[in-house]
């Protein structure tokens, strides 16, 4: 089964939020109270025009109109979007990145994709805006991976255990060698090896992780650019008349972009944890 996107997530849960807000209205609540006041002290205003009005009559009335407003709101497609957008700007943002760096990446990121949005705003209805609202389906997916591997860059460059484990690296290695060559005995000598090779080893690991982390941090550059240019081309298609072959392009170019944002957060999900700030375990 398909993995659910960020998108379809974020919907999911605006739709319940929306419901709530619905249901509990300044309206809904004005609604039910002046029926329920009506219902009390003036059960029946025309009695000789309507002698089948009563009580009940001014409680369904009110009941109705809660219903009117519930269903409008949950059919308000701005209100929908409006939802969507505060869910999404809630969980994917730059709170608690402290390199200053990467929360301007993920500003200008969050640019794009207001420009984005307002593109497509100001597009009239029909299948133009149809066709580059499917196009553009997967910018959550895009932002949110590139949230995510941006705050594994920051946790690592502020891992304290990591900046420990390297700088105590750089003097145990050598004095290690040290000691190796001036050993006689073998014993010593033996577990001198093994010690040495274990932080060599561990000396790897980080070099390989610092590399990696380089690479995602390159990757969010080439990303960011990338996000650009979606932009400029979505623009494009939104000044020319309908061009199948032009938006099915670009929704394959973000679908690509969000498929490698996504393995590369997956690559450092399995050597680092960035929650417990440390090697995976």
């Amino acid at each position: 089964m398909a993995q659910e996107s960020v998108q379809e997530s974020l919907e999911k849960r605006a739709r319940r939020a929306i419901l709530e807000r619905a249901v509990f209205r300044v309206e809904n609540a004005l609604l039910l109270a002046g029926s329920i006041l009506l219902a009390f002290f003036l059960p029946n205003p025309l009695p000789n025009l309507l002698p089948w009005w009563g009580a009940w009559t001014w409680l369904l009335l009110g009941l109705l109109g809660v219903g009117a407003v519930v269903w409008s709101t949950l059919k308000d497609e701005k209100e929908a979007a409006k939802a969507v957008e505060e869910l999404f700007r809630t969980e994917y943002n730059v709170n608690g990145l402290r390199d200053k760096a990467l929360r301007e990446k993920l500003k200008r990121a969050e640019e794009y994709h207001a420009q984005i949005n307002q593109a497509l705003e100001n597009q009239t209805d029909g299948i133009l805006k149809e066709r580059m609202q499917r196009t553009t389906d997967q910018i959550y997916d895009w932002i949110a991976n590139m949230v995510l591997l941006a705050r594994r860059v920051d946790a690592y460059h502020n891992d304290p255990i990591i900046d420990g484990d390297r700088e105590e690296l750089k003097q145990s290695i050598p004095r290690l060698r040290a000691r190796l060559a001036q050993e006689t005995n073998d014993a010593t000598r033996e577990q001198l090896e093994t010690t040495l090779a274990d932080r060599q080893r561990q000396q790897a690991n980080i070099v390989e992780l610092d590399n990696r982390m380089k690479r995602a941090d390159l990757q969010l550059d080439s990303s960011l650019a990338a996000l650009g240019t979606v932009y400029s081309q979505l623009l494009l298609v939104g000044t020319k008349e309908v061009d199948s072959g032009r938006a099915e392009r670009l929704q394959a170019d973000i679908a690509e972009e969000v498929t490698s944002l996504q393995d590369v957060v997956d690559s450092i999900n399995e050597v680092y944890d960035y929650q417990t700030l440390g090697p995976g375990k």
